[in-house]
């Protein structure tokens, strides 16, 4: 090993290859700092610089009071872009699966009913799946349909088969535009547990209606995602007259 290479960029090195090779794996817990310093022979400020490069590069995450661990995959997102969550995770060659945790008829609350022009406390169909990448929880989806719709969806294998193509295939109906809106939340109880996370963390909530060709809202997708699992990345174009001015 080149000797003129600091020593916390060597542990650094040592630390993420062993990320990458599956021998430490997403949210395993490392020894505490003076168990680790211990460990290289080296001093805790060395091995600090070590872990700040770690963390710069989102491969690892402290926890106030709870330690260090090995970070989730985070996924970038484009925001701009119509697309499957899950389409967009396997075109950047993640292996992706989805658990279907349940559906049911249940009662809307109002900002579905609102979105999917029903009548308040309309009963509808809601469908619930955790999205999962290299078998780690990434995000929680529960989409709700009106019941004419929905009851139809419920015969169709979901754990294989995307929502989209049950409703363009099976039931005619095409997928044209969506609005979606994005907000940081804290994570519920039911929604950590699912996602393998503590109560109170810092997530995304996306929100997205989804419309048919002819401008009916079809699907009402509400998605969780914890904060240290997503990036939302947008490509932007500058006018020629604001170039100048932003440069």
């Amino acid at each position: 090993m080149n000797a003129r290479v600091p020593r916390y960029h060597r542990i650094a090195e040592s630390l993420r290859d062993r990320i990458h090779a599956g021998r430490l794996t997403p949210g395993t817990r490392l020894d505490n700092q003076r168990q680790l310093a211990k460990s290289f022979g080296v001093t805790l400020m060395t091995l600090r610089q070590a872990l700040e490069v770690l963390e710069r590069e989102n491969l690892i995450a402290r926890r106030h009071g709870l330690g260090t661990f090995v970070a989730a995959p985070s996924i970038d997102y484009d925001i701009l872009q119509l697309r499957r969550f899950a389409g967009d995770l396997s075109a950047q060659g993640e292996h992706v699966t989805t658990r279907l945790l349940g559906g049911r008829v249940a009662r809307a609350d109002r900002r579905v009913t609102d979105a999917l022009g029903l009548g308040a406390r309309a009963g509808v169909v809601q469908l619930e799946r955790l999205r999962l990448v290299d078998g780690h929880p990434m995000s929680l989806q529960r989409s709700f349909l009106s019941t004419a719709v929905g009851e139809e969806v419920l015969k169709a294998d979901l754990g294989t088969t995307p929502l989209r193509q049950v409703l363009e295939f099976k039931l005619g109906i095409t997928i044209d535009r969506a609005r979606e809106s994005v907000s940081a939340v804290r994570l519920g109880l039911r929604e950590a547990r699912e996602l393998g996370c503590r109560a109170g963390v810092p997530a995304f909530e996306s929100e997205r209606v989804s419309f048919d060709q002819g401008g009916a809202p079809v699907v009402f997708d509400r998605v969780f995602i914890p904060g240290d699992r997503f990036r939302i990345t947008r490509e932007l174009h500058y006018e020629q007259s604001e170039r100048g001015a932003t440069s």
